[in-house]
């Protein structure tokens, strides 16, 4: 019976030194994805809350989903940004849903989810306008 009990408390205790090895801590164990660090600080410009950013992409469709982007006009022409503020695309909004998330055309790049989505300046859009002019704006 005594063996039993000195069994039980080894058996305890070793349980307990391994799970409190996978606390990680500042020496710990360091997660990675590809060649960045997870817990790595960010770099480049942090989006605000009140940005307007990508949060669904459809490749298929080449469709950007758009939090925060109401204010946006329909067929207003929008750039992509990623966190260090290069520009990844270009996007074409849609009509404006009764509520909820907003959604964008993919015209150029490849915007990816969190990059931010701004208006373009007036050369970009007459530029765009150009390019990407919808059926009914030609007919008269």
């Amino acid at each position: 019976m005594k063996l039993q009990f000195h069994s039980i408390i080894m058996a305890s205790a070793l349980l307990a030194v391994l799970l409190s090895g996978c606390g990680g801590g500042p020496s710990g164990v360091r997660v990675t994805e590809g060649n960045d660090p997870v817990s790595a600080a960010p770099t480049g410009r942090q989006a605000q809350a009140s940005d307007a950013t990508i949060v669904h992409i459809s490749d298929r469709e080449r469709l950007a989903t758009i939090r925060n982007g109401s204010s946006f006009p329909p067929n207003a022409f929008l750039q992509t940004l990623d966190r260090g503020g290069n520009q990844t695309g270009f996007l074409k909004t849609r009509m404006q849903r009764p509520s909820g998330l907003r959604t964008a055309d993919i015209l150029e790049g490849e915007p990816s989810i969190n990059n931010r989505a701004v208006p373009v300046d007036e050369t970009e859009r007459a530029r765009l306008e150009k390019l990407y002019s919808d059926p009914a704006d030609g007919l008269d």
